[in-house]
């Protein structure tokens, strides 16, 4: 039994608590802490009761509260974004690794099994991707310490540097923005990714959508593979011939595809919950902040042009 330390009761942390409540023997919530005051998460951390520890608070206290879990030796969950700057990142990743303890960013969207089916689909086809687009929307939620940028686009990068593997580093950025809230953040951003390699990366992402979205789109040369969390079938392989912009074959170009297979289970969650028990019991290597340390970077840079 895997027991943990919960540091934050909000509307994620709640979340939280209802998944690991359903994945009793294994995992066992022990302890809950809140941010403030300072003295309450900090003996959550420091308890010998906690083996490993979640940090679901606002992102300002994240790189603070994550630097303490390593302090102590805990292994630790932490939501994103870690840090908002590529110094912090790497200075934790650093640690982390010194340490030798498992720290896994939750970046939700990668344990979704529609994109694992989606990824696995990609890598059976033998054909290099060309492009990736994601789309990220919502009315909300809007956080004041936290804009857009940093809020959503973590995941919509999260994903593209998974998808380009050992190719994802050394992207060069270009963003806009729009509606920007009282402290001058873009509400609704565009951002593109340019990778050596030719591969490109668009993204959309925004609070201000009625309608909520989430898409994610890979193009090879020969097949669109597209998912889509709203929709009946949320996995689908569309062939057609990317370099001729044509249908394979005759006829016009197609639009519903082939649906791809997606298992039901687990939730998203729960897998991300389980892949780090895995961790923690040394049945997988640690996840590392490798990955941050580069999306942070990538951020950071978008978030200079778009204050520029």
């Amino acid at each position: 039994m895997l027991r943990l330390g919960l540091i934050g009761a909000g509307r994620w942390g709640k979340v939280y608590i209802r998944t690991i409540e359903g994945m009793a023997p294994r995992l066992k919530l022990v302890r809950v802490a809140v941010s403030r005051p300072e003295n309450s998460w900090k003996e959550l951390v420091a308890s010998p009761e906690c083996d490993a520890v979640i940090i679901a608070t606002p992102a300002p206290l994240h790189a603070q509260m994550l630097r303490a879990c390593l302090e102590a030796g805990k292994p630790c969950i932490v939501e994103k974004p870690v840090c908002f700057d590529t110094a912090t990142a790497s200075a934790l990743k650093e640690q982390a690794d010194k340490a030798r303890l498992p720290v896994l960013v939750n970046y939700i969207h990668l344990y979704n099994p529609a994109y694992q089916a989606l990824k696995k689909a990609v890598a059976a086809s033998g054909k290099p991707i060309r492009g990736i687009l994601t789309e990220g929307m919502d009315f909300g939620p809007f956080r004041a310490d936290t804009g857009t940028l940093w809020d959503r686009c973590p995941h919509d990068v999260a994903l593209m540097l998974d998808l380009m593997g050992g190719a994802g580093a050394g992207a060069e950025v270009s963003a806009a923005g729009a509606f920007p809230d009282a402290e001058g953040r873009p509400e609704m951003v565009a951002l593109r990714l340019r990778w050596k390699n030719g591969v490109t990366g668009w993204i959309q992402a925004g609070r201000l959508s009625p309608q909520k979205k989430r898409t994610l789109s890979v193009i090879t040369d020969t097949a669109l593979y597209h998912f889509d969390q709203q929709a009946a079938v949320k996995c689908r392989r569309i062939p057609f011939d990317f370099p001729g912009r044509t249908a394979l074959g005759s006829g016009p170009l197609p639009k519903e595809g082939e649906p791809i297979p997606v298992p039901e289970k687990p939730a998203p969650m729960e897998a991300m919950l389980a892949a780090f028990a895995d961790q923690v019991e040394k049945k997988a290597p640690p996840a590392g902040l490798g990955l941050t340390v580069e999306l942070t970077r990538l951020l950071e840079e978008c978030d200079k042009v778009l204050r520029s």
